[in-house]
């Protein structure tokens, strides 16, 4: 839809997109039909409504975004080294679906919906893009301590005692 010039067919498709990402996880789990591949195939979904996400925003918010080009770079980069370095390690994106992404998910949500019905926000785009890259590093850090790739870890704080 971005690619194609339709701006309210890809806000509208990018929240929807968004909001099934909340209920996919918790619905899986109260079915009794969660998995790891599951949990893996969600890492490449979010992915790819990530880089969507930026694409739309980049063709239809650049005039609004030049001056935050700088924070989309660091976000960017801290997202590819905590991909790369799961990749690495243990051969997979990280699924590990820690609270600080989530609040990114739905920090995603909200911004999204602000900037269609109210317009672009720096101070929420900055504080956004901040949470991003603190989930990044966590994510980058348990990469770094686990000795097992596991999904659904929480937040690194919780690995304190683990040897896994």
């Amino acid at each position: 839809m971005a690619l194609l010039g339709l701006r309210d067919a890809f806000f509208i498709l990018g929240i929807v997109s968004l909001l099934t990402d909340l209920v996919d996880g918790p619905l899986a789990r109260w079915s009794g039909q969660s998995s790891r591949a599951g949990a893996r195939l969600d890492t490449i979904a979010d992915a790819c409504t990530l880089l969507a996400g930026i694409l739309g925003l980049y063709l239809f918010e650049f005039a609004n975004l030049r001056a935050e080009l700088g924070w989309l770079g660091l976000f960017l980069i801290s997202y590819g080294l905590a991909a790369l370095a799961c990749l690495a390690r243990f051969g997979c994106l990280p699924a590990y679906h820690l609270y600080l992404s989530k609040a990114g998910a739905v920090g995603s949500g909200l911004f999204f919906t602000w900037l269609y019905v109210l317009g672009y926000s720096q101070q929420f785009f900055v504080a956004l893009v901040g949470l991003g890259v603190l989930a990044n590093v966590e994510s980058l850090l348990v990469t770094l301590r686990l000795k097992r790739f596991r999904t659904d870890v929480g937040s690194v704080l919780q690995l304190r005692g683990d040897k896994r």
